[in-house]
């Protein structure tokens, strides 16, 4: 929860959340939403997406932070994400071409 505390602060928050979002994950921290990846209806193209998204309701009105990752191995439809002592973990799905299945657990390091 503090790391997610200390990335939103670096942060620009906004009222809008993700558009056209589906098949990510989504896992309560503490008072954060963290939703990852998915595939996103709003592209063209590259439509798997690695994008972390924080919905922070700590105060009011809640506001969503966006947080892009460069890290294409990363980019997964179909997964799930758990907390588990004090660490996100991203769990299987399938890759950037939404076909191949990725099996492999990671850790979503937050990098602040």
């Amino acid at each position: 929860m503090e790391q997610l505390a200390r990335l939103v602060s670096t942060g620009q928050g906004s009222r809008r959340g993700p558009r056209g979002l589906r098949h990510h994950s989504c896992s309560v921290v503490g008072p954060f939403a963290v939703l990852f990846g998915g595939e996103t209806l709003t592209r063209a193209r590259d439509t798997i997406c690695n994008d972390l998204y924080v919905y922070d309701t700590r105060k009011s009105p809640s506001l969503w932070f966006h947080f892009p990752s460069a890290d294409h191995g990363l980019k997964r439809v179909g997964h799930r994400t758990c907390l588990w002592n004090d660490q996100l973990y991203l769990v299987g799905g399938f890759g950037e071409d939404g076909r191949t299945p990725r099996p492999q657990v990671c850790v979503l390091d937050l990098f602040i």
